[in-house]
């Protein structure tokens, strides 16, 4: 059974073990008869056939039209862990979510859902070499409450080369990624029942971040360009929000970019309400060579005692460098990283080091010179590809940058069923429904794969979502 089970017996003895080792706990589903079957390599009779054994053995409920799930009263087995699960702060993966999650994990399917470029853009090389700059003795010590002096030097010259804009390095505290900058701010200054105003569409729909701080989120209105500034203004003054977080340049999942006028209109909406903003600029660095130059920061735009700026390396590098920043008023800071000392010492020093000698390298602007040719590349390999699909209602926006393509399909299908028959076809991506947005949409990443691997997927996708049930 080294490769899995093979037969009724072998895998009825696996299911009882996983059962029994808390894999699956009482009250909760067994995977789909179709889903088992193809992770084992075995016939969907194989599976009912097991299931209906463990019902004999009376581990398992099988209920028509749900599913087969482990019986509730099997408490002699394990604790009642449902409860402490539900009772949680935080709260699962919506259905969607863990869809896509597992989906992925499979060897034949082509994956456009995936929000990283792919290993053949890291610079794995550069920083093999880099490493060897890196003082070990240091690297591995303990490390300043704020993160590496060394690396959050670099980010504020990073940010003046880059985006025109002056950080004082003691502003600035380094974090695990932009998803702990994010947390710590959920978590550090916001209470349970406050509100905050986001996009709508927006990556954060997707999150259980907000659900475990008990924040709720009210929806800004976007078009092409970006937030509606009259529509953020009506929901100010209706809702009188505690933040406003935006992700204004090369918007996750949309692509789009908020213009300049409309910057300046959030900026001065925000300064008259006395609004702070959190400014997500992951993509800022992956801007699609050619294109125009993306309009200021808003972190440069407002008073930035108002604005709390959150970057990383973690899209434009590699996804498992997880190095980011929040950028804001010194007291902020400091309160922050005193939370996140807390739950977490500190952003390991190897990273740390390694990405403040990439950052002050001569490679790190080479890098950035390549990626940016590469994602011209693919973008427009891309949207050849899209433009062979364009008389089945695909409609969509050239993205100026970030990674991901942003479609509205023409045809009127019902997402759960278009992603069933994707997947089927071999092909994963990410609805919008799992942004908040509504049936019809969905999100690309057209960097990942090279452009032939990327035409398979598309054409595997057009022939999914056009055959007849």
């Amino acid at each position: 059974m080294s490769n899995g089970p093979r037969t009724v017996r072998e895998l009825v003895e696996w299911l009882v073990a996983s059962i029994h080792e808390g894999v699956w706990l009482p009250a909760t589903r067994l995977p789909p008869e179709r889903s088992l079957a193809q992770q084992f390599g075995l016939n969907r009779s194989t599976v009912a056939a097991a299931y209906v054994e463990l019902q004999a053995r009376g581990l398992v409920d099988r209920r028509q039209g749900s599913g087969t799930y482990v019986r509730g009263d099997l408490w002699g087995i394990t604790p009642d862990w449902p409860r402490y699960l539900e009772q949680a702060a935080f709260r699962p993966l919506a259905p969607l979510a863990r869809q896509i999650v597992e989906t992925r994990q499979r060897a034949d399917i082509l994956d456009f859902s995936d929000g990283n470029i792919g290993p053949d853009i890291w610079p794995v090389d550069n920083m093999q070499r880099l490493l060897s700059d890196v003082h070990l003795n240091a690297a591995l010590g303990t490390g300043h409450p704020l993160g590496s002096p060394a690396l959050r030097e670099a980010v504020s010259l990073d940010m003046k080369r880059h985006l025109d804009t002056q950080v004082d390095p003691e502003s600035v505290l380094i974090t695990a990624g932009a998803q702990q900058a994010l947390y710590l701010v959920a978590r550090g200054l916001l209470r349970p029942g406050d509100s905050i105003a986001i996009e709508k569409p927006s990556f954060y729909y997707s999150q259980a971040l907000f659900q475990s701080c008990g924040v709720r989120l009210l929806p800004i209105p976007m078009d092409g360009e970006g937030v509606l500034p009259d529509a953020l203004k009506e929901l100010v003054r209706t809702h009188r929000p505690a933040m406003v977080w935006l992700n204004p340049t090369y918007h996750n999942p949309t692509g789009a970019t908020l213009n300049i006028e409309r910057r300046r209109a959030v900026v001065a909406l925000c300064n008259a309400w006395n609004l702070p903003i959190v400014e997500d600029d992951a993509f800022t660095h992956l801007q699609v060579a050619g294109t125009p130059k993306v309009p200021p920061l808003l972190f440069r735009l407002a008073e930035q005692s108002s604005v709390l700026y959150i970057g990383s390396l973690s899209k434009v590098v590699a996804p498992g460098l997880r190095i980011g920043w929040v950028v804001g008023p010194r007291a902020i800071i400091d309160r922050l990283a005193e939370i996140r000392s807390q739950i977490d010492a500190e952003t390991p020093g190897l990273m740390q080091a390694l990405a403040a000698t990439l950052l002050l390298s001569p490679g790190w602007q080479s890098h950035l010179q390549a990626v940016s040719q590469v994602l011209r590349q693919r973008r427009d390999a891309f949207n050849r590809s899209l433009s062979a699909l364009a008389g089945l209602g695909i409609t969509w926006t050239l993205p100026a940058g970030g990674l991901h393509f942003w479609l509205r399909f023409g045809a009127s299908m019902p997402d759960q069923l278009r992603l069933e028959r994707a997947v089927m076809s071999g092909v994963m991506y990410a609805p919008g429904r799992l942004y908040g947005a509504e049936d019809g949409f969905a999100r690309l990443n057209y960097v990942r794969m090279p452009p032939a691997q990327a035409a398979v997927g598309l054409s595997r996708l057009a022939d999914a979502i056009t055959t007849s049930p």
